[in-house]
């Protein structure tokens, strides 16, 4: 008797959304807090106001997180926990500040350190997800490769979704941000976990970041927009730690382990070319549409786009994302984002056997080789 698979979909953390959602800090008034940030936002009005909504907290600041938190940065945040001792962990910023923290709860709980009262995110980026997701990247500052981490310990307890934590972040990183999340909503619907509630969360962030993210990057103080866009982002999180990801994200682990590209606007440049090499180049004759290109074709019709095919659905949603990055005026290529033309085409065949090993590839719908991922970063430079 053939025994089938049972799946699992789960979410462990604990939302609280919406204008003045700060104020739920106010249940570790009587704890011991550890915020994890950086130091522009240490020294930023968000700071103050997290700092009233905790009250009466005992409250201790490691501010020295960076881009690209590297294991040397993990190892001195590590430190300050274990000399502060804290009941809860608060962190407060983008993905870097986030993943920082996850590392450092995860390794104080491997020496016997719980954070009794839970580990709270405050993300101030609408994009990265992490604030949702078992999922880090750190830096190996020895070789600058991305080592993805994955373990349930660094899931938060609760993430606070307040707009206000989001209406000061400038037009780039709202596109960079923003356009992170897009990648990551497309990326779960054609995942090989995908599944209807990863789909419906998929959808739904895309049908949001339609409609609002370019508001925001016109409009920083947009509040409805921010709103809509920061529920979008954590959405488009939910669904990927769900069902997985792909080579959008192999590749983009890759590349920014070498080349100073923020990790959102590599996703933009890649997303387009990665859509159609998944959907078999789109070079099939009619009647002939495969199932991932299918899977596609549903994500257009399900952000209302209309074609007069399955085959111009999925080019429709190639069109769709060249025209949302189009408006955040963010680069097409690798040589618009700044990276040496020259030095990339050497760096070629190590990014593509980098990015065949990264975690996120083993999710892509459709197989992979060195020479594929070659192709497609050639494709983009």
């Amino acid at each position: 008797m053939e025994v089938l698979p049972v799946y699992r979909f789960q979410l462990t953390t604990t939302l609280c959304y919406g204008p003045d959602s700060l104020g739920a800090l106010s249940e570790l008034s009587e704890c011991r807090v550890l915020i994890v940030t950086d130091g522009f936002l240490a020294d930023s009005p968000l700071m103050t106001q997290v700092r009233a909504a905790l009250g009466g907290a005992t409250v201790e600041v490691f501010d020295h997180v960076q881009p690209n938190p590297d294991i040397d940065a993990v190892t001195e945040g590590l430190r300050a926990y274990l000399a502060f001792r804290p009941q809860a962990i608060v962190a407060m910023g983008g993905g870097s500040a986030i993943d920082t923290a996850k590392a450092v709860r995860k390794m104080a709980l491997e020496q016997g350190h719980p954070t009794e009262a839970g580990f709270v995110v405050i993300p101030t980026t609408s994009g990265t997800g992490s604030e949702v997701s078992s999922f880090a990247v750190v830096t190996d500052p020895a070789t600058h490769a991305k080592l993805p981490l994955e373990s349930p310990d660094m899931v938060a307890d609760m993430a606070i979704l307040d707009p206000e934590a989001v209406r000061t972040a400038p037009p780039r990183l709202t596109a960079d941000s923003g356009m992170d999340s897009i990648s990551h909503a497309i990326e779960a619907y054609v995942a090989k976990g995908n599944n209807d509630f990863s789909d419906a969360l998929a959808e739904k962030a895309l049908r949001l970041a339609d409609g609002y993210l370019v508001r925001c990057f016109r409009n920083g103080d947009d509040t409805e927009a921010r709103e809509h866009q920061h529920t979008a982002a954590t959405m488009a999180g939910i669904a990927f730690e769900n069902s997985g990801l792909g080579i959008v994200h192999g590749l983009s682990h890759s590349i920014g382990g070498s080349f100073r590209v923020p990790h959102g606007r590599l996703n933009g440049i890649l997303l387009p070319s990665v859509i159609s090499f998944n959907a078999g180049e789109l070079g099939f004759r009619p009647g002939e549409l495969g199932p991932v290109a299918c899977r596609y074709a549903g994500l257009a019709n399900a952000l209302g786009l209309s074609a007069a095919s399955e085959r111009n659905l999925v080019l429709a949603l190639v069109g769709w994302v060249e025209r949302i990055r189009r408006d955040l005026e963010m680069p097409t290529t690798l040589t618009e984002a700044g990276v040496d033309r020259v030095a990339f085409k050497a760096a070629i065949p190590d990014l593509a056997r980098t990015a065949v090993n990264d975690y996120c590839t083993t999710g892509n719908p459709t197989p992979v080789t060195e020479a594929d991922l070659a192709g497609i970063l050639r494709r983009v430079v």
